[in-house]
């Protein structure tokens, strides 16, 4: 009996797991660079899975699980970010001195074109609609600005009467201006893949 009720718990595992990867997962993104203000929701078909990311509201962050349990977060307030901001800054120069090279940005740094390529070829394969982008945007390189906008140029769905990217190849400071709002799909299995062709992938 127990090894009935172990049996059909991992088989619905198994089920749920094989439902996540191979179901496109539908999402929202909408944001406002200049407000700083983003909204994303994603959720599967049966929504058994939604996850919300809203900076605009009290309870920024939530997720919800089998229409039963739900874990949600509250923003802090702006005295807290703040002060927890200044903690952090504190903290990263006690700690620069001591800390040896590597770490994550070191990891992006190598594989900065295999990641914007993969991210680029990713989205081709997601059913995406952007109804509306005003984007302005730069990162400080003109060679990595120029590429990420080349990129984007390639995606179909960037060609649309409420879409409009531009790009500052001059500017020393990154930034990003404007807003957007894009819907779509995505798939999980695709998704892994080039997250692990990117970890896979041997630095520059």
């Amino acid at each position: 009996m127990i090894l009935r009720i172990i049996l059909t718990i991992v088989l619905i595992i198994l089920a749920l797991i094989v439902y996540l990867l191979f179901i496109p997962i539908a999402f929202s993104v909408g944001g406002d660079f200049d407000e700083r203000a983003f909204r994303v929701v994603l959720h599967d078909p049966l929504r058994l899975i939604r996850l919300r990311f809203d900076t605009s509201v009290d309870e920024m962050f939530s997720l919800r699980l089998f229409y039963i349990f739900r874990i949600g977060g509250k923003k802090k307030d702006d005295e807290e970010q703040k002060a927890e901001k200044k903690k952090k800054d504190t903290g990263d120069r006690t700690k620069g001195k001591g800390k040896k090279k590597g770490g994550f940005k070191d990891f992006v740094k190598k594989r900065l074109k295999v990641i914007i390529k993969s991210i680029f070829a990713f989205l081709k394969r997601c059913r995406i609609h952007v109804s509306d982008c005003d984007v302005y945007f730069s990162t400080g390189e003109p060679d990595t600005s120029a590429l990420i906008y080349g990129g984007i140029a390639s995606l179909p769905f960037m060609y649309g009467k409420h879409t409009r990217v531009d790009v500052d190849l001059l500017s020393d400071d990154p930034f990003v201006k404007g807003h957007l709002k894009i819907s779509g799909s995505i798939f999980i299995c695709i998704l892994l893949y080039y997250v692990v062709k990117i970890v896979v992938t041997k630095g520059e």
